[in-house]
């Protein structure tokens, strides 16, 4: 399991609710980690593309760092977009 998201749920829940981001997506997002770094990403997959398995180009949609105990979360311009959260209607919330 990703040390970062066990430890720090309840902040990465925080941060998605204060930026309308969808907790599910951002939890089951495919992802790049370590120790201090989560990097969640989206590709679209082709037929016989394997995405992060075989380096087919991803787009990084949140960064998740690990600093002096503390996160800091980098967007980028395919947060909202892939990341966003939906209203019951399955419109994007603004």
């Amino acid at each position: 399991m990703i040390k970062i998201i066990v430890k720090y749920k309840k902040e990465i829940e925080e941060y998605c609710a204060e930026n309308n981001l969808s907790v599910e997506k951002v939890f089951h997002a495919p992802r790049a980690y370590n120790s201090t770094r989560l990097i969640l990403q989206h590709y679209d997959p082709e037929k016989g593309k394997m995405g992060l398995l075989d380096e087919t180009p991803a787009a990084v949609t949140l960064a998740i760092f690990l600093e002096n105990g503390k996160l800091r979360f980098e967007q980028t311009e395919h947060t909202h977009k892939y990341l966003g959260a939906v209203d019951k209607t399955g419109r994007q919330v603004a």
